[in-house]
């Protein structure tokens, strides 16, 4: 395995994948291949294989521990699928949920009449990222005579961000080395009433194995994950009326929120907008920055429509990662799908300057993009959205409506094709759009905080 392992980190993820497959007959620990093969599954862009392995791992694996993180894992890669349903989803969870039917909550710790509710946000880290533009408001802005806060990070991994969140909240704590159950306690002694998880099934779902235990009196998850955990011990999904309105998967009550999103950017995103110059170009171009996972293949058909219809225009692919393999595997499939007038380019930590030369960014589907949706608004580039049922399905247009785009939101992907094409032909209309985006609503992480902290005494 260590082979494959080298392969892997070789970018050589054919090569690996070859090797792991001949390993499973006689592999003593069948689970640890199998998570070796989602990864390479991953780094081919190979969203069903993943999901696969993943499953495969959590099957075969002897630990709880390391099978609820395999299950995850799964989850998470189940979205990526067009052919995930509600009646799927709805099982799926209800199996992770039954992992823990044995699980023992903590004895609950003596009632104190604090002055100030203590909430506690748990999250894989405090690392700038995707999820952390959605929570750093909540983590800074806060009332602190109302509120005392606790930040706890699985991850000794720090950068600026951490600093700022250390600097702001009223404890920090970084259980890397902590068990679960122990981490838990330590949640619970602290006398913290609710707390809110930020990882869902995200990174293996670890901040769930904590939750579990019920170290508080009332628990939610979202922001940093779009879907149900399926958890018994989450009481609330953080939602809004139009994120969860058509999802019956949730085994959560909604924590409804007037807006489920405030986008605040970080400062080298506010600089980059500040110099941001659009870049002359003859031809239309639109643009995709989402992860290569999210590229299905009724999305790359639509694409392929578009384009067809629009002689003149192009298409900017950015991934979100550096892999190369990834970019290869892209190249090949866009020509099976006959997508000609196509940049692919690699994740890099310059694709802001992608927006000066995109004009409408083709939203993928079914999962769409959530920060990358955001971050393409404030930089003032429209986005055009299909709209599905499932929670996970909405991010993107919950986005979109609050930011005033509605027009940009469909549910077919008939009426996707045909608006894409009509904004091409038509830079009017579609400079028009660019000017109705309320950024300053999408923006305002103020009424945000008020309605969230508002909420939780509420609860």
């Amino acid at each position: 395995m260590e082979t494959a392992r080298n392969l892997l980190e070789r970018g050589k993820p054919l090569e690996a994948l070859e090797r792991l497959k001949n390993l499973l007959p006689t592999a003593q620990d069948e689970w640890r291949v199998h998570e070796l093969i989602g990864a390479a599954f991953h780094d081919l862009c190979d969203a069903e294989g993943a999901a696969q392995a993943y499953f495969n791992a959590a099957r075969t694996d002897k630990f709880l521990r390391s099978q609820r993180a395999h299950f995850s894992n799964y989850l998470f890669a189940l979205h990526y699928l067009p052919q995930l349903d509600a009646p799927t989803l709805i099982h799926e969870l209800a199996v992770y949920n039954s992992l823990y039917r044995e699980q023992i909550e903590l004895p609950k710790s003596l009632r104190i009449t604090h002055c100030a509710l203590r909430i506690a946000f748990l999250s894989p880290n405090f690392c700038d990222s995707s999820a952390a533009r959605f929570f750093e408001a909540l983590l800074t802005d806060y009332d602190r005579e109302k509120f005392f806060v606790t930040a706890w990070s699985l991850s000794a991994e720090e950068d600026t961000f951490t600093e700022k969140i250390r600097r702001n909240v009223d404890g920090y704590f970084e259980i890397e080395e902590t068990n679960f159950e122990e981490a838990a306690e330590q949640i619970r002694d602290v006398g913290t009433e609710i707390l809110i998880d930020f990882g869902g099934h995200t990174e293996g779902g670890a901040t769930l194995q904590i939750a579990a235990y019920r170290p508080a009196r009332v628990q939610l998850c979202g922001i940093g994950y779009f879907d149900s955990t399926g958890l018994d011990a989450i009481d609330y999904f953080i939602g809004d009326e139009f994120l969860t309105a058509h999802d019956e998967t949730f085994t959560e009550k909604i924590f409804t929120l007037e807006n489920a999103f405030a986008f605040r950017p970080n400062t080298k995103m506010i600089r980059e907008k500040n110099s941001r110059r659009a870049l002359p170009h003859r031809n239309f171009t639109f643009g995709s920055l989402n992860n290569f996972m999210k590229l299905s293949d009724d999305y790359l058909a639509a694409v392929k429509k578009i384009l067809d219809a629009v002689p003149d225009a192009k298409i900017i692919f950015r991934d979100t990662t550096p892999l190369e393999s990834r970019q290869k595997i892209l190249i090949e499939r866009l020509k099976t799908f006959g997508i000609e007038r196509a940049e692919v380019r690699r994740g890099a930590d310059d694709f802001f300057t992608d927006y000066g030369a995109i004009d409408l960014i083709l939203d993928t589907f079914p999962y769409p993009g959530g920060m990358m949706t955001a971050l393409a608004l404030y930089m003032g580039v429209p986005v055009l959205n299909l709209c599905g049922e499932l929670a996970s399905r909405r991010t993107g247009a919950d986005i979109l409506r609050i930011a005033g785009l509605d027009e940009l939101i469909v549910t077919d992907a008939d009426a996707y094709i045909k608006i894409a094409v009509e904004l091409a032909e038509n830079r009017t209309q579609l400079a028009a759009l660019t000017e109705k985006i309320f950024i300053d609503k999408l923006t305002d992480t103020k009424i945000f905080v008020e309605d969230f902290y508002g909420r939780l005494e509420a609860i």
